[in-house]
């Protein structure tokens, strides 16, 4: 199932699932503060550490970097339901932004053959997502990316963002993601 195909209500075999047609309903315990993209920045990069992990703290599922590694990329050890999400708070004049995460699959990953992720992305809380499919191959850093529109006069400053896998509800394991990484086009 893809996210176009959401209803209010749909449960997928052997999984849990919540959605509407507007939004994901975010099931992460730890909710972190948005990160400015401002002044002369074009971009800003987020590492593991500035991201939230659905169950991150249950270390069977993901082997988080420790505290003050930079560049060192969180691994997912196996979860059926993968949401990694971020907020990034705009104060740059901009119509135009991508969000793209950097990811690779381990040797031994499993779980990911015709198991697409979505990268989905949107303006405000209430907004409806935008999202892509990426489809991983083993042995290559893949750059899962999805171009977002600002509509102008919408008040909404920040962008809600994330990379999905809930709909297959197969175990899946061997992803590094690297970082997240939010810029400014046009």
């Amino acid at each position: 199932m893809e996210p176009s195909q959401m209803g209010s209500f749909h449960k997928p075999p052997n999984s849990i699932f919540f959605a509407s047609s507007m939004s994901l309903t975010h099931h992460t315990k730890e909710d972190k503060p948005p990160i400015l993209l401002g002044g002369n920045r074009k971009f800003v990069t987020l590492g593991p550490e500035q991201l939230n992990f659905f169950d991150s703290k249950e270390h069977s599922y993901w082997k988080m970097p420790p505290k003050g590694r930079i560049g060192v990329p969180a691994e997912l050890l196996q979860v059926c339901w993968l949401e990694v999400t971020g907020k990034v708070r705009i104060a740059v004049k901009g119509n135009k932004f991508k969000i793209s995460f950097a990811m690779s699959l381990k040797p031994d990953a499993f779980g990911w053959d015709d198991c697409p992720v979505y990268v989905m992305a949107k303006f405000g809380e209430e907004a409806k997502y935008s999202w892509k499919k990426i489809m991983l191959q083993q042995g290559k850093l893949e750059i899962g990316d999805l171009d977002i529109d600002y509509k102008d006069g919408s008040g909404n400053d920040t962008i809600y963002f994330g990379l999905y896998e809930v709909w297959s509800g197969q175990w899946k394991g061997g992803l590094l993601l690297h970082s997240a990484t939010v810029q400014l086009l046009s």
